[in-house]
Formats: structure tokens, sequence, C-alpha cells
């Protein structure tokens, strides 16, 4: 079993470190820059190498962008505004001009979080399916307290071969902190762990709103099938 701290590390939308870049030149103009959440790949020296689009499209980093600690070898679900750029050997690369990680934890079972799972509430702004991923755009109100989020991964229900549902919600602790002003937060939930047999599987995502209310929004899965338009 997981434990609590295990669960929710790199989790606090506060401690969050950031990917930057900077163009020096004043001067320099910037191409169409799109906003997208996005999977990169580190190299050996921590560095981002690829990131892959979620229609599937994987670009080659054309600036040198940390990871945070530099990890090296490993993936990592970011937010970045980008620019896509022609290379020299005819292929197109990705320059980040900022980024940033996105929260996207594994979702762990209730009995995983030792002082048990907290629902404070949040808003959805927008809630899609990318690349084997559930992106989640939220708001939440905030002052200057450190918010902790995860994902909880209530119930598994094998339906048949090929064939399951998958109910999850949303963990989040606003500790004490104040409701001053709204703060966007970037969520990515991994969902290739329900992959059913090469089949699909029903997402099923909830979460409180700020009426006290239970909102429950559905998606089908399947690996090959996941790109969906946001609502």
């Amino acid at each position: 079993m997981k434990k609590m701290g295990d669960c929710l590390r790199l989790c606090l939308l506060l401690s969050l470190v950031g990917l930057w870049t900077a163009c020096a030149d004043d001067d320099y103009h910037y191409p169409s820059v799109s906003l997208e959440f996005m999977t990169a790949s580190t190299n050996s020296n921590g560095y981002l190498q690829t990131v892959q689009a979620d229609d599937g499209t994987v670009y080659e980093v054309m600036n040198a962008v940390a990871a945070p600690h530099l990890a090296a070898d490993s993936t990592l679900r970011i937010v970045a505004n980008y620019a896509r750029e022609p290379l020299d050997d005819g292929s197109t690369g990705a320059l980040l001009y900022e980024a940033q990680t996105a929260i996207s934890p594994v979702p762990c079972a209730p009995d995983a979080f030792a002082e048990g799972v907290k629902a404070d509430p949040a808003s959805v702004l927008s809630i899609w399916m990318g690349l084997d991923y559930l992106n989640l755009v939220l708001e939440i109100q905030c002052a200057d307290g450190a918010h902790a989020f995860h994902f909880v991964e209530e119930r598994i229900d094998d339906l048949a071969p090929g064939r399951r549902e998958v109910s999850l919600s949303l963990y989040h602790d606003a500790g004490d902190d104040s409701a001053y002003y709204t703060r966007r937060v970037y969520l990515s939930v991994p969902l290739r762990q329900y992959a059913a047999d090469g089949g699909s599987s029903t997402i099923r995502f909830s979460l409180r709103n700020y009426a006290g209310e239970t909102e429950t929004y559905t998606f089908d899965y399947s690996p090959a099938l996941s790109l969906n338009n946001p609502l």
C-alpha cells in the first residue's frame, strides 16, 4: 500500500516547480503560440528532449528547458506555451516559451490516505480527454496557503472482457486557506493503467463544487482513441 507521503509527493499547488525559458532579444517577434497539456521526456542531463501533444504528435524541444530537480531519463506532464518551428531536417520542433508541471499523480485507493480523503470544493473550468490522460482546468478560491491535490480511485468494476468502469474523484485539501481570490489549477489524471485488455473503459470523475453539490463527468477511454474536444 502506498503511504500518504508517497501519494501527495509533488502535488502541492504552491510548491510546483516551473519550467522556464527566456528570450533575451526584446525585439523578437513571437510566432503563433499554443497553450496545451503535453507529455515531456527528459534526457540524461535532466533537460526536456521531446514533448508529445495530446494529438499524438512528438516534437523535439528546440531550446534548453530544465525539468524540476533535473530529473533525468523520465517523463512528466506539463502545461506549456509553445510554438511549432521548422528544423533543419525538415521536421517540426517545439520552442517552449513558458511551462509548468501539471498535477498528475496516479490515483490512489481511499485507504492510502492516512488522514482520510479530503474533498474541499473546486470549480471546473474545463475537462476533457487527452492522450491517455483526463485533463482538468479547475478554479479554486484561495489566499496564500498551500492546497494539496490528488486523485482517488473509488471503485473499479470489470463489466465484461475488454470493458471496465472506473470511478475516480478529486482529492483537495485546502487546509486553513482563506477564500480571497480565484486561482487556476492544471491537473491531468493518468489513465493508462485502466486500459481494459485492449478494450475500452468508462471513466467517471467526481468532485464537490462550491455550492456543495457533487459533479460527475463521464468519458469513454480507449488507449487508441483517447482524443476528444474540451467541454
